[in-house]
């Protein structure tokens, strides 16, 4: 009986000191994982399954918290980029504005006509830098989940008229061919109105900047048994295929637009696509350089 009691004993210690062992491995690699080596993974040997399950629990958790901490730092470094160009935006329009009305103010020798030209200028650059206030506020309105949509039934083809007509000096300025495609009886879906007015005002500035050396810009509208399906399509650069899964990205346009020339705020794009979500719907985007870029909006009717 005492070598049976004493084998016991012993066999009891060393399956104590083993766990322990194990316990340990695990507790080193878990302060890996807290030093920043995210790669770091417990591993799984002769575990029992209540072990075995904890350890893969254990390893899910590292997985879901190295996915967090990389998201944090491509936050991180699309914040420093958009407070960067954020000030790049703002000064451009700002330093032309000041420039001018230092002039105005300084120079007595300038005409009547170069005062309303001076004054022109300024004014439009305080319409550049409104736009960009707008975009700004808007995206962080989306970013804080504080944006409303009114939905009521809406007649979406008068609201493409009404976008249209509002940038018929911006064609005609930049001799640009306006192609309509739209039904010749009233579409009524619901939507909220403001929102679908500025994607598609977004979308057809969008055109405007990127695609006015194709010479013509496309408006379409075809109705569907269940909703609508909204076409803005230019002959210009186009998109390279392999840039357009992030063209929706914020300030896209200031890194990698069609026309380098042209660059917006890189934001436009991103609350059309939000704006669209938010109303269940889905924008596909195809482009062929020089032959056609298509922005396509599907719209359900949700009654």
């Amino acid at each position: 009986m005492i070598y049976i009691f004493v084998t016991i004993t012993i066999i009891l210690a060393l399956v104590i000191v083993f766990q322990n062992i194990k316990i340990h491995s695990i507790s080193v690699n878990i302060k890996e994982v807290t030093k920043g080596n995210f790669n770091e993974r417990i591993r799984i040997y002769d575990y029992n399954t209540t072990v075995k399950d904890l350890i893969i629990n254990l390893n899910r958790l590292i997985d879901e918290f190295q996915k967090i901490v990389s998201l944090n730092k491509e936050y991180e470094e699309d914040r420093k980029k958009m407070i960067s160009n954020i000030s790049h935006d703002f000064r451009t329009p700002l330093t032309t504005m000041l420039g001018y009305i230092e002039m105005l103010r300084d120079d007595n020798s300038l005409s009547g006509e170069e005062r309303r030209e001076y004054l022109e200028v300024i004014s439009t650059k305080g319409e550049i830098l409104r736009g960009l206030i707008e975009e700004f506020f808007s995206l962080s309105k989306f970013d804080a989940s504080d944006v409303v949509l009114t939905f009521k039934r809406v007649n979406i083809t008068e609201i493409i008229r009404q976008c249209v007509l509002s940038f018929l000096k911006d064609f005609e300025i930049n001799g640009i061919e306006l192609a309509i495609d739209i039904p010749s009886v009233d579409i009524f879906i619901n939507c909220d109105e403001g929102a679908i007015y500025r994607v598609l005002r977004n979308l057809i500035a969008n055109a405007l900047r990127y695609g006015a050396e194709g010479k013509v810009i496309g408006v379409g509208l075809e109705k569907k048994t269940d909703g609508v399906v909204l076409e803005i399509w230019d002959r210009g650069i186009g998109i390279p295929q392999e840039e357009i899964p992030y063209i929706f990205k914020r300030l896209y346009s200031v890194d990698k637009s069609r026309n380098n020339r042209q660059k917006g705020s890189g934001l436009g794009l991103t609350i059309v696509k939000k704006l669209v979500e938010k109303h269940g719907g889905v924008i596909e985007v195809s482009s062929k350089p020089y032959e056609k870029t298509t922005f396509k909006i599907t719209l359900r009717d949700i009654p």
